[in-house]
């Protein structure tokens, strides 16, 4: 019985590509300024940390989860879900050349969002805003990815 009963357990959390857990899911907002300007055209991606630490990739890589790019008025909205066993740790990563010179590839900042700001299911029932965020300047714990080179000519500003 006990084995019928664990079947049953596996067979409902694993409906996403074999993934055991629960499904959950996160919005967050905010808008973006590079020198007081509406920072326009700005890769969001919305993410979940594996790893318990700042960079990906150390145990497991982070999960993708969705990613927006950021309006007229340097404004952005995203949503995405992840299925996990214990609670999701979602964090954004801001890709951007604000106040940056010459150099190829974009300035990183990743800013963690908090754990209860999930919520079980697909759909979040409520949105966390970053707030309005300054991106001049340099910001303790950024990094730097050439991951996404041919952003909009307007997300140098």
């Amino acid at each position: 019985m006990r084995f019928v009963f664990l079947l049953i357990a596996i067979t409902i959390t694993t409906s996403d590509g074999g993934k055991i857990g629960r499904l959950q899911s996160v919005a967050v907002s905010g808008q973006l300024k590079c020198d007081g300007k509406p920072a326009v055209g700005l890769r969001v991606d919305l993410m979940e940390s594996d790893n318990n630490l700042e960079e990906s990739g150390i145990i497991d890589d982070d999960d993708f989860m969705n990613y927006v790019i950021s309006d007229d008025s340097g404004s952005f909205s995203v949503n995405g879900s992840e299925i996990e066993i214990s609670g999701i740790e979602p964090y954004v990563n801001i890709f951007h050349k604000c106040d940056d010179g010459m150099s190829p590839c974009q300035r990183v900042l990743r800013i963690n969002v908090p754990k209860s700001a999930t919520v079980w299911g697909d759909t979040p029932t409520e949105v966390f805003s970053i707030g309005t965020f300054e991106l001049s300047g340099k910001v303790l714990g950024e990094r730097r990815s050439c991951a996404y080179r041919n952003l909009t000519a307007t997300s140098s500003a």
